[in-house]
């Protein structure tokens, strides 16, 4: 009896000290693998986000770069009227001057005045058209403050989402240091720096877009604002040099007044070409410290960081990788997405050339044809002088010179206008038809972004990109 008992004691002993090893034991085993569950959900969260995050930016650079559907047609149907009027005004007083060039006397003040008004129809066509312009980008900018879809809202908007990804991304790893012996500790740290490294690539590309919208807003409405002010001007040299035909002291402020309206127009599509590289200068400098970041494209950093996930994933057991999928899934959604990126880019690139290619050409024939317009109110000056004022002869022939000058101006101006307007139309044609339109490239990349967030099922099993 006394062995029974001292034996069951032994028993309870042994049972007890087994316990004692077994119940903390489960219990670590249990609490990594919930630790896990809930890091493969805090990587799915911040990948979500970064995602939408891509979404977001894109559909505001849409926005941001759309113009209202006619402006094409009727900013180009203004430049032709303009440009038509004002070759058919100096071929007049080509012909005016020509024809009276032996005797400018027989010269009539009606003649003149018929010639000028054409001349003025062909201002008002121009002032017309870059006034609706410019107005139509004031209320458009004013309208997208109202509605919180203007570039300030946006940076706030990225502001607000990217705080969220790195709260996270703090979580995340905070959660990581408390098991660092976990078989897939060094999994997820180099997943995190492939997470860091996404984020900043997202970080970077809109600051691309937010500077893009910015630059080529204000690019455009400097180059309106000096035509519009170099037509103003013009127009106001055409007043007083009908005004001079009834008083001569008008002749001299006519000249200049056109000279000062020639700067303005020699200065336009440089200024505004040149422009949009300094703002753009000026706007990722002014969103450099709003982040306090350096906003410098990762993409080559990212890459290195998703082939370092290749190789730790390569050195896992294969027991170790199908407790987590996921993982697998995510590995295989970062290399899509990058696959597709570069695709997308190349395929930016020939509309960027183009557009390039027209901003240059614009900078170099802008000063071109606003200068002919200079050397005929040059030469109105130097007519005006008073050594002329009894050599009538010399006055006509450099009133002729000076109408020879702008038709050739207004010649050139017809005719690139005419030519720039085809070569939009079938430069479009030509990306429509390979699906390179920037509203299909949108397209494209909305939809990666919809299969990218479709693989990150923790659940599923391992996805594998062709």
């Amino acid at each position: 009896m006394h062995c029974g008992r001292q034996w069951r004691f032994k028993r309870a002993i042994t049972l007890f000290l087994c316990l004692q090893f077994l119940l903390p034991t489960c219990s670590l085993a249990v609490l990594p693998a919930d630790e896990e569950r809930e890091i493969d959900s805090l990587t799915n969260s911040i990948l979500h986000k970064e995602i939408d995050l891509e979404r977001y930016y894109l559909q505001y650079r849409m926005h941001g770069m759309k113009e209202p559907p006619s402006r094409r047609w009727r900013f180009a149907a203004s430049q032709l009227a303009s440009a038509g009027t004002s070759l058919a005004s100096t071929i007049w007083f080509t012909k005016i001057y020509g024809s009276n060039i032996r005797d400018p006397n027989k010269i009539t003040n009606g003649e003149i005045r018929r010639a000028t008004r054409v001349g003025i129809l062909g201002i008002l066509f121009d002032g017309a058209g870059v006034s609706l312009e410019l107005g139509t980008n004031t209320w458009i900018a004013l309208r997208n403050i109202m509605t919180k879809r203007s570039p300030g809202a946006a940076v706030e908007e990225v502001v607000s989402r990217v705080k969220e990804i790195d709260a996270l991304r703090a979580q995340r790893d905070a959660m990581i240091e408390k098991f660092p012996d976990s078989d897939l500790a060094g999994v997820y740290k180099t997943e995190g720096r492939v997470l860091k490294h996404f984020r900043d690539w997202c970080l970077s590309e809109f600051a691309d877009v937010y500077v893009d919208v910015k630059s080529l807003q204000s690019s455009y409405n400097v180059y309106y604002a000096l035509d519009l002010a170099a037509d103003g001007l013009y127009l106001a040299s055409y007043l007083l040099g009908m005004k001079a035909l009834d008083d001569s002291h008008f002749n001299r402020p006519s000249a200049v007044t056109g000279i000062i309206g020639d700067c303005f127009g020699i200065s336009s599509a440089p200024a505004s070409s040149r422009g949009y590289y300094v703002l753009a200068k000026y706007w990722r400098h002014r969103l450099r410290k709003k982040f306090q970041e350096k906003l410098l494209n990762t993409e080559s950093d990212a890459k290195v960081a998703m082939a370092d996930l290749n190789k730790e994933l390569s050195s896992k057991d294969i027991s170790v990788l199908e407790g987590s999928t996921s993982v697998q899934n995510r590995t295989a959604a970062y290399a899509l997405w990058s696959a597709r990126y570069d695709r997308y880019l190349d395929e930016t690139m020939e509309d960027l050339r183009h557009a390039n290619k027209v901003a240059l050409q614009g900078e170099l024939s802008g000063p071109l044809i606003s200068g002919t317009y200079l050397a005929q109110d040059i030469m109105a000056n130097v007519s005006v002088n008073s050594s002329f004022a009894e050599r009538p002869k010399a006055v006509n022939n450099l009133a002729m010179a000076g109408a020879i000058s702008s038709t050739g101006g207004n010649a050139l101006n017809l005719a690139l206008t005419s030519w720039w307007l085809y070569d939009d139309i079938r430069h479009r044609r030509k990306l429509k038809k390979k699906n390179e339109l920037p509203e299909q490239i949108f397209a494209k990349r909305m939809k990666t972004l919809d299969e990218l967030d479709s693989m990150l099922i923790s659940t599923s099993k391992p996805i594998h990109i062709q």
